[in-house]
């Protein structure tokens, strides 16, 4: 017997929590399965015990690639596969293990799935949507430049109120904040290049180092500003409170290549 069966079987007769990759999706019988195949042996889990609300599809579509945990509740020799539930490992872990922290503590969090506006995070049986502006300093573009799914990355629990399962976390306050030392390196009035990192509707995202950007309305140039361009930026207001700055663009530099 080999030690993935070892374990699948010592999961179902115990409750021993495993953990693997969700690797596919698949359909039978109108009912649907997540897949992971942990050390060779194929492991279905019903969408019903993947312990989403409202879950779909597309739902677990996002969530291939993503690490997780999984107690065996049913094994067919003759298929050589074994049925799991999500669901049951994460109540586990909910009812053990999260007791075990409070607010402030720095934990590893497992990145499940990745939205325009947020990430999901797993936290001890607790899912969680991490906003952008708790995943990284200054303008985040696209939360995958940052962040992938089946990453494990510090956080710090922000928020813990365990009779009713609520978690909140902090990636980015688990990092040194680079606004502590932006009077030292920035003034106001100076003009600094920096690289263009989006746009909105209501101006330009230049990045002057990791965290910091600076917020510049259109400049309506006849060459089209694009990401990624080099250009120089005149500083107009440095806010401290809401750590944001503001300023002009004032020359293209180098576009990008």
């Amino acid at each position: 017997m080999t030690e993935a069966w070892q374990d699948i079987y010592a999961s179902r007769q115990s409750n021993k929590i495993l953990t693997g990759t969700l690797s596919a999706i698949e359909s039978q019988n109108d009912k649907n399965f997540a897949v992971i195949f942990y050390g060779g042996v194929k492991v279905i889990i019903p969408f019903e015990e993947m312990g989403i609300e409202n879950i779909n599809k597309t739902i677990v579509r996002s969530m291939i690639g993503a690490e997780v945990d999984f107690v065996v509740r049913g094994i067919d020799t003759e298929k050589e596969m074994a049925v799991a539930s999500r669901k049951f490992a994460m109540n586990l872990r909910k009812k053990y293990e999260l007791p075990k922290h409070e607010e402030g503590d720095v934990i590893l969090a497992r990145i499940v799935a990745i939205g325009k506006n947020h990430a999901v995070a797993e936290v001890y049986g607790v899912e969680t949507k991490v906003p952008k502006e708790e995943i990284g300093y200054g303008y985040i573009d696209r939360i995958n430049d940052l962040l992938q799914v089946g990453d494990k990355v510090p956080a710090k629990i922000t928020k813990l109120d365990i009779e009713n399962s609520i978690v909140e976390i902090s990636i980015k306050q688990t990092k040194p904040n680079p606004f502590e030392q932006v009077d030292v390196k920035y003034k106001k009035g100076g003009e600094y290049m920096g690289t263009v990192t989006g746009s909105q509707p209501y101006g330009y995202f230049v990045n002057l180092e990791p965290g910091i950007d600076v917020l510049c309305p259109n400049p309506y140039w006849k060459t089209k500003i694009e990401k990624g361009d080099k250009v120089t930026v005149r500083i107009t207001r440095i806010d401290h409170k809401k750590q944001k700055i503001t300023g002009v663009l004032k020359r293209l530099v180098r576009k990008a290549q």
